[in-house]
């Protein structure tokens, strides 16, 4: 019989991104093992999650409500909080997610010899970090007992020093059962994330301005908030394609915006992992992704998953969304294979099984040899070809 864990989780915030939804996951798995989970959210001000979290899980915001302090007075007062959290805690595990939340972890186990995981999220080669990030994030991971990387490219671009304690882990697919699909003619197209920059939505804009040039009834529907909002209307305004083009802002509940579109579109500059690729294959939404670094060639690896097209050609995601809208019967072929691929490659338990492998052995360690002893260019994860 396994003795129980007390986890402490540590993110940034409590909202409706893939790292909270996957935190959400894990820690009521390890809770109904019976673990002593708690979760705390650096950059929270309140409690309130996006993902409901079941009561005997505890849940601690060590954010600041004041901004009048410059931000890394507020990042030295929250590290200091999350060490002071965890030294009462005392924790027999820390999982720590995102680039900037691993550093603040790492610090703040410093001399406290609690074993931690880190999980990268997203894309640390691509996102801009400010220079003291930078700075501190090789001296914080070199604190990890386990990295967790989400794709093979990701492992690839750690230090090799670093590969030796590195795992590749992909999100699991998690769709709640009564998530319906409405029919339609095959002409809504939505795209979800966070409007900023990164998730591509002017591209996708753009793209879009030559499917309605062609199929002027063609509907697209962007989920999702942030800076880029005003920017992404004018846009459209400017294209020709203000009416066709609808931004509602977050969804109130998970995976709400499924049934709003017979088609999923990815128009990403770059990602971590693309979980809302695998949600909308596994809902039976064909699919389309720019080829961005990292992730959609590793879940479309099968031109029968899904359409890849070459990341930030603009004229060739307008064309893939065209060829869909257009085509029943290529809609109805990626429907039904790319929800069998994703199902069958990303399966919860699968995934939750791969993390309880890392969890044990960093609570219980075995001897270097034994857990470090691979080549450093290959992961001990399971490899999803």
């Amino acid at each position: 019989m396994e003795v129980a864990v007390r986890i402490a989780f540590v993110l940034s915030g409590l909202g409706a991104g893939g790292a909270e939804k996957i935190v959400n996951l894990l820690a009521h798995h390890r809770n109904a093992q019976g673990d002593n989970v708690h979760v705390l959210a650096v950059n929270a001000d309140s409690t309130k999650s996006y993902f409901p979290y079941h009561g005997s899980i505890k849940i601690e915001t060590l954010g600041s409500s004041t901004r009048a302090i410059p931000r890394i007075a507020q990042t030295v007062q929250r590290l200091s909080r999350l060490r002071r959290r965890l030294m009462a805690l005392k924790p027999d595990l820390v999982i720590s997610f995102l680039t900037k939340v691993n550093v603040l972890a790492g610090l703040a186990t410093r001399g406290l010899d609690t074993p931690i995981i880190m999980s990268e999220r997203n894309n640390f080669t691509s996102q801009e970090t400010h220079l003291l990030w930078r700075l501190a994030q090789p001296f914080a991971v070199r604190s990890a007992t386990s990295l967790i990387m989400q794709t093979q490219d990701a492992f690839q671009s750690l230090p090799p020093r670093l590969r030796g304690k590195a795992e590749i882990i992909p999100n699991p697919v998690t769709l709640p059962p009564n998530v319906a699909r409405v029919p339609s003619q095959g002409t809504r197209v939505v795209a979800v994330g966070r409007l900023e920059r990164q998730k591509g939505f002017d591209l996708l804009l753009e793209a879009f301005s030559y499917v309605a040039r062609s199929v002027p009834t063609a509907q697209l529907t962007i989920f999702g908030e942030g800076s880029q909002r005003c920017a992404l209307e004018h846009l459209a305004r400017d294209l020709g394609i203000g009416d066709n083009v609808k931004m509602p802002g977050v969804t109130k509940f998970p995976l709400e915006w499924v049934g709003a579109g017979d088609i999923f579109v990815l128009s990403s500059r770059f990602e971590g992992f693309p979980n809302v690729l695998l949600e909308a294959m596994t809902a039976g939404l064909p699919s389309i992704a720019f080829d961005c670094s990292w992730g959609p060639s590793e879940i479309l690896s099968s031109p029968d998953a899904g359409v890849l097209v070459p990341s930030g050609d603009v004229r060739r995601l307008g064309e893939a969304i065209l060829s869909l809208v257009t085509d029943p019967a290529l809609r109805n072929k990626l429907s039904t294979y790319g929800a069998a691929a994703a199902s069958a490659r990303y399966a919860t338990s699968s995934i939750l099984q791969q993390w309880d492998n890392v969890i044990a052995r960093s609570v219980n360690p075995p001897s270097l040899k034994s857990s470090y002893g691979e080549s450093a260019e290959s992961p001990r994860a399971e490899r999803h070809a």
